[in-house]
């Protein structure tokens, strides 16, 4: 006799469009639409300020519990923020908090870490007394810290430098996994893992994302890690300034007491399973693995940001929209990075330019070819092989 098989749902993705957000009368989305016409902002920034805000709130001792990881993920998230320079991401999470206040609140100031060892150290330090054991002494009471950088070039060059484990670090922080540790000399502080709150911010220019895109960040998982809103949205400057005033959603804090996990729907262990089980058969592009777990803490922040510990369907539907949002941009961003930069062609054309005119010079002085080219320096003459391999040059 054949033993039954389980049903094996199968791998969908059934997240709404974008703008299904917006159409939504939730007090605190209306409050974030208002705020964000107001400073004629992009929605979609002071949205992701304000999830930033929600989850920060949020114990760091709640977890994210599903069926595949019944133990509980904690709720760290890496948002970047699209846009030029000046497009308003400062405006976006002066915003949000004007938007959603969360009673009590005491929100950490976002503050950027000049290495990996240094966002260990922004969470905690060791406090040693003669004849004690060394003791963990937390920055905050609540375990939290808010680490944004104003330009994603400057978090490049801190990955670049030697020896440096910012990268790294980003990626264990967003796990919730233990960060930092202790050199020879037993300076330094490892904080554990499970133990503290985390949000990234980044301010991302689309032509500099690629200490965020590049090839080793997409084979080691630092690009899947993060949650891309737009900082530039060209509706913002079309649309009208509210002129009617609206008062801040206030939302409490109480409903997190003696909570320790935040349970699946369902829809979303079903969806986990099914996406777990496509990535097993080779399905599932590397960039998309956190699709899903960033999905359910946008969920959670937007249910943190109704009043609520427990997650409702329109949660997740909503948390869809986000995300969608969130691919389109980073297809947004990952097109500008593969096209070709206006200057540097301009460059190219110059450069083949006077070298053109060189050889029309040695030419016209009756000089033959061969003796032509080997008056070119390397660079031009690699460049000559290149337009004689493509046939835009014909030797004479």
């Amino acid at each position: 006799m054949s033993e039954l098989l389980p049903v094996v749902p199968p791998a969908t993705n059934l997240m709404p469009e974008p703008h299904v957000l917006w159409e939504s009368d939730r007090p605190e989305l209306v409050a974030l639409r208002y705020e964000a016409r107001r400073r004629i902002a992009s929605p979609w920034a002071v949205l992701g300020a304000a999830i930033a805000r929600a989850l920060l709130t949020i114990p760091h001792t709640v977890r994210y519990r599903s069926a595949l990881h019944p133990e509980g993920t904690p709720l760290n998230l890496a948002i970047a923020l699209v846009g030029r320079s000046g497009s308003g991401k400062s405006t976006a999470i002066r915003g949000a908090a004007c938007a959603v206040e969360f009673m009590g609140e005491d929100v950490p100031t976002p503050a950027a870490a000049r290495s990996g060892e240094g966002i260990a150290t922004m969470l905690a330090r060791m406090h040693t007394t003669k004849g004690e054991d060394p003791e963990l002494i937390w920055s905050r009471h609540d375990h939290a810290t808010w680490l944004h950088w104003d330009e994603v070039g400057q978090l490049g060059e801190q990955g670049a430098r030697t020896g440096s484990t910012v990268m790294e670090s980003i990626k264990s922080v967003t796990s919730g996994e233990s960060i930092g540790g202790q050199n020879a000399k037993g300076d330094g502080v490892t904080i554990p893992g499970g133990s503290y709150r985390a949000v990234l911010t980044v301010a991302v220019q689309p032509g500099r994302a690629g200490p965020l895109l590049s090839d080793g960040a997409l084979a080691g998982g630092l690009s899947a890690r993060f949650v891309w809103m737009l900082a530039e949205d060209p509706a913002a400057a079309d649309a009208a300034r509210p002129e009617a005033t609206h008062a801040p959603i206030q939302v409490p804090l109480s409903q997190w007491d003696r909570v320790q996990f935040v349970d699946a729907l369902p829809v979303m262990d079903a969806a986990h399973e099914a996406d777990t089980r496509a990535a097993h058969r080779g399905e599932r592009d590397p960039i998309n693995s956190r699709v899903l777990l960033n999905r359910a803490i946008i969920a959670i922040a937007l249910a943190n940001m109704a009043g609520r510990s427990t997650l409702a369907d329109d949660d997740w539907y909503l948390a869809g929209a986000v995300l969608a949002h969130s691919l389109n941009t980073l297809d947004t961003v990952s097109d500008t990075l593969t096209a070709p930069d206006d200057a540097e062609l301009e460059r190219a054309q110059r450069v083949e330019q006077r070298l053109m005119e060189r050889l029309g010079q040695m030419r016209a002085q009756g000089m033959a070819f061969m003796d032509a080219r080997r008056r070119l320096s390397r660079p031009q003459g690699n460049l000559l092989t290149t337009m004689l391999h493509d046939g835009r040059f014909a030797q004479w």
